[in-house]
């Protein structure tokens, strides 16, 4: 997964491209959507925060541990930067 080539379906306020969106998109995307653009950014905030650890409870479920991959600890460190780059860029705009 090359991350600054990959494209949303749909774009959040004028942006297509993961890797390019910030808090003034998701405000925009708000704003057109009719809701509280803080509110918005606060729930991206918690799913950002949140998603890392379900990704590791999926992980560790003993099904998958059981498949003996490392796709889904490679995975769960993916997801885990991504959110964190996310959070940032959500609030550097």
């Amino acid at each position: 997964m090359y991350l600054p080539r990959l494209r949303l379906a749909m774009k959040i306020g004028s942006e297509y491209r993961v890797e390019a969106v910030t808090g003034r998109h998701w405000a925009a995307f708000a704003e057109r959507s009719r809701l509280d653009a803080g509110r918005v950014r606060a729930r991206i905030s918690e799913l950002a925060g949140r998603l890392p650890k379900a990704f590791r409870q999926a992980a560790s479920a003993d099904a998958v541990v059981a498949l003996g991959s490392g796709l889904p600890g490679r995975l769960v460190a993916r997801i885990t930067e991504h959110a964190v780059r996310c959070v940032k860029a959500l609030d550097g705009a």
